[in-house]
């Protein structure tokens, strides 16, 4: 009867081995989607960042920080079919946190076309 019960105890470090096994692929997960999470937030600002400067180079307003004009700049802002083509670019900092793999770019780049005149 001590037999019996002796086998019944031996599960609990099953938990211990499920628990280490398993808490690694959750912490990785979880880091993963934080890590990711951040990247397109600063994907969608970096694009934010394009449009405006676009619309402030199509009605030849000063651009903001980190936009450049690529090409010429509107000559004639009433003229409909001219364009302007604004870049902007902004660094990453989410490849500074350990064991995140650096398939992340260092730079996001963003490029946006609009009509002169807005």
């Amino acid at each position: 009867m001590n037999r019996s019960l002796r086998s019944r105890n031996d599960d609990r470090g099953v938990v211990a081995l499920e628990l280490v096994i398993v808490l690694p692929i959750l912490l990785m997960l979880i880091i993963g989607t934080v890590v990711l999470g951040s990247f397109l937030s600063q994907k969608t600002q970096t694009m934010g960042l394009a449009r405006d400067g676009a619309r402030a180079a199509a009605l030849r307003l000063s651009l903001p920080p980190e936009t450049a004009i690529v090409g010429a700049p509107c000559a004639n802002p009433t003229n409909p079919t001219a364009f302007v083509t604004v870049v902007a670019t902004k660094t990453v900092s989410v490849r500074g946190i350990p064991f995140v793999p650096s398939l992340l770019p260092e730079e996001i780049t963003e490029t946006v076309t609009m009509r002169c005149g807005g």
